[in-house]
């Protein structure tokens, strides 16, 4: 019988190979060969970091759809419908990640070309520092089968650990061992399994059992292994805290955006059937969960502009909201629009022109900013001005995408004012004739109060006039037109004391609201002295009319009370007012503003 003889394993001390099977020609280039440097380069594989890339998107994309899941709900009407929206959602959010991600890769691919083994050490990516091999204690590679599952890989991720000090310093620093991950989803099976046998080829260490190269192993030098246990213990408790604040920063950012987008959604759907109170409900708990969130403080303030015009609120209100939501969002248009609809009622004509000049620099297309700047004009009784603007405004629209409804229906209802007070009566009818006086018929973003009060004025019916104030009871200018429309009632001429009451009592309401910085207030009242022959009294409300300060003024206020004077034989007062018009037509704007927020 011949003597069998026993096996026995080889310590891994320094400069021995480990006993690990594989193919060590595997893909690989010699850059020393291929004239491009030293060393061994193992790329990066373009598939590998494509299905990497597909299943990252999968994955991304079905967290970033989670919160849009609930926030569609509100704008949904069926079942159906928010599945298919939802569907849509996902496809884009995964098309724009996989793109996205694809096109980063490569980058990444094209400048760092893999990882590169010299004779003195290892280049995790082609321009990275060199680790050398004596620096390196351990070595350790483990299946990641959560990674491989979440990520749809088609074949188990694995992940190399290479622990190594810096190789200089003091002694403290000497003690700490760092890692360097190498993923085997960035290569080609062949590629990462010749990357570790080369690795491990060239570092010597203690084997404490059986290597595999699918399994895993771990590697280290003599005397190591509790420097290198302490490593890891530290590396688990640091995976540890950071996938605890992951999952909360996930779940915070994710569940935050699903509460403010469903808040933001289901107030705008209220806010679109008109119950204001409702929807600054849900406008504020959007802005209370995310404070930097413009567009809700946009429609807060909407909200708080529509209560105020009924009387319910105030504008401070929604001016402060406008100006929260510039502040969270810079190049932010529509808040410096509607603070332009402040500041005209106000009549602070010089603020309302600044801010529409600014959206006219941040939106050079956008044609509500211009119709708003035709409305500033109408307001200070520039009408060529006005006529020309709004001119402007349908010409721009008609060589771009065109007005809105509702923009169409501001710029006729303003073109119809600008016709009547130039005194073409037949035109201004003809501008919004075809437009029905019945509320029901229009959408909460159309200016029906506008219109009402539009053709009261063209048609001096009383009946729309007082519609349009019990729509915006606050706002001075419709108080004041339905005033004027008043005045112009034969019956209040004859001095019929209920029509002259009523007309009193508005007055009385806008001169509260205006703050006497609206000429019309002391024209009317200077008519309606008049009629009631209190000559005294209308020329000290005509004095106060003439008294508003310029900025705020109105021609066409001032050219009716010149004629009002005129009528009246106050001729020495209606000259002053009718020089005053003509100075105010006159006057050149100034629009250099600065385009930073005041």
């Amino acid at each position: 019988m011949g003597k069998t003889k026993k096996k026995t394993r080889k310590s891994s001390t320094h400069g021995n190979q480990p006993e690990l099977k594989g193919d060590l020609t595997c893909p690989y280039r010699d850059l020393a060969a291929e004239g491009k440097g030293e060393g061994l380069l193992f790329p990066f594989d373009e598939k590998a970091l494509a299905q990497l890339a597909r299943g990252t998107a999968v994955v991304i994309a079905t967290c970033l759809a989670l919160p849009d899941a609930i926030a569609i709900i509100p704008t949904s009407t069926s079942a159906v419908s928010w599945g298919l929206r939802l569907i849509g959602i996902w496809t884009i959010a995964a098309v724009a990640w996989f793109v996205g991600f694809l096109f980063l890769t490569g980058v990444f691919r094209l400048i760092s070309g893999g990882v590169v083994l010299t004779a003195k050490g290892l280049k995790v990516s082609r321009f990275d520092r060199l680790i050398p091999y004596e620096t390196i204690h351990s070595l350790s590679l483990e299946p990641n089968y959560f990674f491989t599952r979440i990520f749809s890989l088609p074949e188990t991720a694995r992940r190399l650990t290479v622990l190594f000090d810096l190789g200089f310093g003091g002694s403290i620093v000497k003690k700490f061992l760092f890692p360097n991950f190498l993923p085997s989803f960035f290569f080609t099976t062949a590629t990462f399994d010749s990357l570790v046998l080369h690795l491990v080829e060239r570092c010597g260490m203690v084997q404490p059992a059986e290597p595999s190269l699918v399994s895993g192993f771990s590697l280290s030098r003599s005397g190591e292994l509790s420097r290198i246990a302490a490593t890891f213990r530290f590396m688990a408790k640091q995976r540890v805290l950071v996938t605890v604040i992951i999952v909360i920063s996930l779940v915070s950012f994710l569940g935050r955006k699903a509460v403010v987008n469903f808040a933001y959604n289901q107030g705008n759907k209220i806010y679109a059937q008109g119950r204001y109170d409702s929807a600054r409900e849900y406008f504020e708990w959007a802005v209370k969960t995310d404070p930097t969130f413009a567009a809700g403080w946009n429609l807060l303030g909407q909200t708080h502009y529509r209560l105020a015009e009924r009387n319910l609120t105030d504008f401070k209100k929604a001016r402060s909201c406008w100006r929260t939501a510039i502040l969270c969002k810079l190049d932010f248009v529509e808040p410096r629009i509607n603070l332009a609809r402040i500041a005209l009622i106000d009549r602070d004509f010089d603020e309302a022109l600044r801010l529409l000049v600014h959206a006219g620099k941040l939106a050079p297309s956008d044609a509500l900013s211009r119709l708003m700047e035709a409305e500033l004009l109408l307001k200070m009784g520039r009408l060529d001005d006005c006529a020309a603007q709004l001119a402007q405004v349908r010409k721009m629209a008609e060589s771009k995408a065109g007005l809105t409804r509702s923009q169409r229906m501001l710029a006729d209802c303003l073109s119809a004012q600008c016709k009547f007070y130039s005194g073409d009566q037949k035109a201004a009818s003809a501008a919004i004739g075809g437009y029905s006086l019945e509320p029901a018929n229009y959408h909460n973003d159309e200016n029906v109060t506008l219109l009402l009060s539009s053709r009261a004025l063209i048609d001096c019916r009383p009946d729309l006039a007082e519609a349009a104030v019990q729509r915006q009871p606050n706002n001075p200018d419709v108080l004041l037109q339905a005033a004027f429309v008043y005045l112009q009632q034969p019956a209040l001429k004859s001095a019929q004391l209920k029509e002259d009451a009523r007309c009193r009592s508005l007055l009385n309401l806008a001169a509260e609201r205006s703050g006497g910085v609206n000429p019309w207030v002391g024209t009317l009242y200077c008519q309606l002295a008049f009629l009631g022959h209190d000559r005294p009294g209308a020329l000290a409300f005509a004095k106060e009319a003439l008294l508003v300060p310029e900025q705020n003024q109105d021609a066409v206020a001032l050219s009716y009370l010149s004629e009002i004077l005129q009528k009246n034989n106050c001729f020495e007062l209606s000259k002053e007012a009718e020089g005053r018009a003509f100075a105010l037509r006159a006057r050149k704007l100034n629009r250099q503003f600065s385009i930073l927020p005041s």
